[in-house]
């Protein structure tokens, strides 16, 4: 199996100024090279993590030029690894390069999540930087002199993948570890929608009228009336929607309910349906800002 491991420092505005490929196998280099950006002239808040300056890349080749080479090494790779390697697959379609669609993608960082993570009570989706990673489990890696260079972390990254690669069962293939690996975090995944999907519903009461919050560890402290439901996020949509008629003048989020509008409150309870869940959780940060940039512009 043709796995390599890549890491991409950026400009401020995701052009790369840095690629680092490594093969999996014997951990040697396949690519590496700086990038003259095409637009950006500095780059001042990734500069200071990453250090490269525009002097260091101002004779460096264009990315358009080299991207043949680069997407003759990804096209032949069976898979990519790499720590939160979706920031990186972002920056090679910034500069056009494509990943295949049956190209496995490999993220470290979810690997460390369930082999170490876990037993730390590290929060899903909660996992530190690559070198404290190393650090859990036993890798010297200083972040003041070998994180954020490309081939540094890349190699890290690779020591790490093998590691973890022991904690799981022996008796599989690389291959067949992998794809094991994608059907377990793929279930922890959908268990951990489903638990940030739980919440309680509450009505406030206000001098105003009733103020409908929504909060996922336990009812709102001031609550008259709270429910608890699958699917938070369907039910404030619904009951939004159920409430509309009852809006105030003053706010569209107060409601001036009548006692049947309540008995329906304290009786409504849904299905959790993860597609539902999803758009209208994205739905709701999208009024969310929204309204925050008209009270901004206001």
């Amino acid at each position: 199996m043709n796995l390599i491991s890549l890491d991409i420092e950026a400009t401020d505005s995701g052009e790369m100024l840095e690629l680092s490929i490594i093969n999996h196998s014997d951990c040697k280099i396949a690519y590496h090279s700086y990038f003259k950006p095409a637009i950006a002239r500095s780059w001042p808040n990734s500069q200071a993590v990453h250090h490269i300056s525009p002097e260091m890349v101002k004779n460096a080749p264009s990315i358009k030029k080299e991207r043949p080479a680069i997407k003759q090494i990804i096209d032949a790779a069976d898979g990519i690894i790499g720590f939160a390697v979706d920031n990186d697959i972002r920056y090679l379609q910034g500069s056009n390069i494509d990943v295949r669609d049956h190209t496995k993608i490999i993220d470290v960082r979810d690997w460390f999540w369930y082999y170490k993570g876990k037993s730390l009570d590290i929060e899903f989706g909660a996992v530190p930087r690559l070198a404290k990673c190393a650090e859990l489990l036993g890798f010297e890696f200083s972040e003041e002199s070998e994180a954020h260079s490309a081939s540094n972390d890349t190699l890290m990254t690779i020591k790490l993948f093998n590691a973890l690669l022991e904690e799981a069962d022996s008796t599989l293939s690389l291959n067949e570890k992998i794809s094991r690996f994608e059907t377990l975090f793929d279930e922890e995944r959908r268990l951990y929608a489903e638990k940030m999907a739980r919440g309680f519903m509450s009505l406030i009461h206000t001098p105003k009228g009733y103020l409908l919050k929504n909060n996922h560890h336990q009812p709102a402290s001031d609550a008259e009336f709270s429910i608890e439901v699958p699917g938070r996020f369907q039910a404030e949509h619904d009951l939004r929607e159920k409430f509309r008629k009852r809006e105030t003048a003053v706010d569209s989020h107060i409601y001036d309910l009548r006692k049947s509008d309540i008995e329906f409150f304290k009786a409504y309870t849904n299905l959790y349906d993860p597609e539902k869940e999803e758009f209208y959780r994205h739905l709701a940060k999208a009024k969310k800002k929204a309204k925050n940039n008209l009270s901004f512009n206001l």
